[in-house]
């Protein structure tokens, strides 16, 4: 199965609750910017996202928006809003959900979630601590078999590289 933990792009530091923080014009742009750089990463290596898990937060939301207005509105069919990524979600209920959904055939997944979880995510998929920073709007591919996995590529947004 090929994973993409997405992180949320740069998000307004204050809101009514943590729930209700926008992107920023620079975190909508690093969305955006990613989108593309997935679109051509995926049209080069035929794949396709078959599932996409977005967090009701609305920061995640906005970063779900970018991406798929690179996608030309593409993702929205494959798209489920779930409350199990949300920031202090289960890395371990992630981890049962996919093992779910490979079963039922799905082969790739992208997740737009939040710190600390897409750490976490990666690491209980990595079988070790997680080796990647994910700093807003980073995107890590992994590759995961039988229960172990393998980080394929990471991206920095644009200013981080």
């Amino acid at each position: 199965m090929n994973i993409f933990v997405m992180r949320h792009g740069e998000a307004e530091v204050m809101a009514k609750t943590d729930q209700d923080r926008h992107l920023t014009q620079y975190g909508q742009k690093q969305a955006f910017v990613q989108g593309e750089w997935l679109k051509n990463y995926l049209n080069s290596t035929a794949l396709s996202f078959d599932y996409i898990l977005v967090s009701p937060y609305l920061r995640a939301l906005e970063t779900f928006e970018q991406v798929n207005q690179s996608f030309e509105g593409g993702l929205s069919a494959h798209m489920e809003i779930w409350e199990g990524i949300t920031p202090y979600g289960s890395a371990e209920l992630v981890v049962d959900y996919l093992s779910v959904l490979e079963k039922q055939g799905v082969e790739t997944v992208l997740m737009i979630s939040h710190l600390p979880l897409v750490g976490e995510i990666v690491a209980e998929l990595y079988g070790k601590r997680n080796p990647v920073g994910f700093y807003p709007a980073t995107l890590v591919q992994m590759d995961w078999n039988e229960g172990k996995g393998r980080i394929v590529t990471h991206q920095y947004p644009p200013e981080m590289l």
